[in-house]
């Protein structure tokens, strides 16, 4: 297939790396940009109350999530959770290992393309006393710890209760597969 000249990606800024470039008109040469599976780094933290979840509404649909976000291209894990905490709920955390991994892969992605390795870190709050205040990701319309008594009556997204559930037992001591979940 033959894609007109112009569709081509042309970085903004010119710092793409590994771009290839026709030195007679500076544009790069390669084939149109995919979409590409996000990562997300997510915190499981919890306090003497329970475990922090955030609230988040998106296509109208309203869920609750670990917090955390995407990690930009060069950022560590850690970086970009503590770099998400920071933004989206006013908090600094301490990051630990790696506890689980989970697909999510949308099953039409002819009207939701969406594809997310959630990476579920351990994480605990620098100053215990702290509580989530809201920044400026005006996605996040909550954030507050739950007991695993209130996990039944919560929409929880990617669908990963069972893991929180037993994280209140003790967390795993190997990081873990939670598989492709939507």
């Amino acid at each position: 297939m033959t894609v007109p000249y112009d569709q081509y990606r042309i970085p903004a800024h010119g710092n793409d790396d590994h771009a290839e470039r026709d030195d007679h008109v500076g544009r790069d040469v390669r084939a149109p940009a995919q979409p590409r599976p996000t990562v997300r780094a997510a915190g499981l933290i919890f306090s003497d109350v329970g475990v922090l979840l955030v609230k988040q509404r998106r296509l109208e649909r309203e869920y609750w999530l670990l917090p955390g976000g995407g990690v930009h291209f060069g950022e560590s894990l850690a970086d970009a959770l503590r770099r998400e905490l920071r933004e989206e709920l006013r908090l600094e955390i301490d990051v630990g290992r790696p506890l689980a991994l989970a697909e999510a892969i949308s099953d039409d992605m002819a009207s939701y393309p969406k594809h997310v390795v959630h990476v579920i870190l351990e994480a605990s709050l620098v100053d215990r006393q702290a509580r989530p205040r809201l920044g400026g990701d005006i996605a996040v319309l909550e954030a507050r710890f739950f007991t695993c008594a209130d996990l039944g009556a919560l929409t929880v997204t990617p669908p990963i209760r069972p893991f929180l559930e037993s994280c209140f037992e003790g967390v795993p001591q190997q990081m873990c597969y939670l598989g492709l979940v939507w």
